[in-house]
């Protein structure tokens, strides 16, 4: 049947194809008054392609648009007003949000089907604020797309991102095993403050941020002065293996801080430079942890060796409810803490 002028065309085109009906449609003149004619896509079958090029004509729109990728439309927003005032903080949050979306980087933006980005934020495993961020990404790219006219309407309003107690991340310690690999390179310097992590138990910051003062190392324990709980704030003992890696990170630091980055020793460890690092670096023996699974490793192996729960909680710090005995036994000697840590395994 011959289609109206001006509507488009349809024609199958030759040899074996997923999608052998392309569809034409015109989209203006050129400078001599010839058609510039544009293929709107690819189809499986007649009726399809009729239905796509009808559905074009009861509401035109821009081809061009179509063709615009995910990782345009992410590049796009990235340059607007909204972006720009965004926190430094937030900025990485939704980079990392956008690289977790790597599967749909490439696809056509106004194609991309609500069940592609939820199978996306399904393969996210770094827990729920991860997802959220994910899901906020995207519900701000369609925002933007339909201010724009790319899209009519927010998809991203259906993802689901369950909840913060369903999608917690779940910790994994280091085993035994990893931990000899650990010792077997305990001359990395990294290496060496990974192993401090994992017989200490401290918080991130606790012990980036340990100033030589508050270091009492020939009586093997250390003040947290500073922590994100009340209970975090506490003396913490330093098992003996783990002494010499102290000696080390005091010997090299020529400034009030213990753990320095610079070969002049005055630069501490920051936050972000330690997580990367330290990545970078378990990925090269074989590995994934984060800082918390070493804390997570300390208490799993204070528990499987038999430590008494009120010692433990003394040790890492925790705020959890304490029983009535706990309550009366609200100090543990140092002593009692070494000789807990001392039971951590090493090889």
């Amino acid at each position: 049947m011959k289609l109206p002028n001006g509507y488009g065309s349809i024609t199958k085109l030759k040899g074996k194809r997923r999608n052998p009906y392309v569809v034409r449609i015109t989209t203006g003149k050129d400078q001599d008054g010839y058609l510039i004619r544009t293929v709107l896509g690819y189809y499986p079958s007649y009726t399809k392609a009729s239905e796509a090029l009808a559905d074009f004509n009861r509401d035109p729109f821009d081809v061009t648009n179509q063709k615009l990728t995910f990782t345009d439309v992410y590049k796009a927003w990235v340059l607007t007003n909204e972006y720009q005032k965004l926190s430094a903080s937030a900025k990485k949050q939704y980079g990392t949000a956008y690289n977790d979306y790597e599967l749909l980087h490439l696809k056509s933006f106004c194609k991309i089907k609500i069940p592609d980005m939820q199978m996306c934020i399904d393969l996210c495993n770094s827990g729920y604020t991860a997802r959220r961020f994910m899901k906020n990404l995207a519900s701000k790219l369609y925002q933007y797309a339909l201010r724009q006219e790319y899209v009519k309407e927010n998809k991203a309003e259906h993802l689901q991102i369950g909840s913060p107690s369903t999608v917690q991340k779940e910790k994994v310690p280091y085993s035994d095993d990893e931990i000899d690999v650990l010792w077997k390179h305990k001359d990395d310097e990294i290496v060496k403050l990974i192993l401090i992590y994992i017989y200490t138990g401290v918080r991130c910051n606790e012990l980036l941020n340990l100033k030589k003062e508050n270091l009492h190392l020939d009586d093997q324990w250390f003040d947290v002065i500073e922590s994100k709980t009340k209970a975090g704030v506490r003396p913490v003992p330093i098992a003996d293996v783990i002494v010499p890696l102290f000696r080390y990170f005091v010997g090299k630091s020529h400034c009030s801080y213990v753990f320095t980055t610079s070969d002049k020793g005055n630069t501490k460890y920051r936050d972000d430079w330690w997580r990367r690092k330290q990545k970078e670096t378990l990925a090269a023996l074989g590995m994934q942890h984060t800082t918390h699974e070493a804390r997570h490793t300390c208490i799993t192996q204070l528990t499987v060796h038999d430590v008494n729960p009120s010692v433990i909680k003394e040790i890492v710090g925790h705020k959890a409810a304490k029983s009535f005995t706990e309550r009366v036994y609200t100090h543990v000697y140092m002593k009692t803490k070494i000789e807990a840590v001392n039971k951590i395994h090493t090889t």
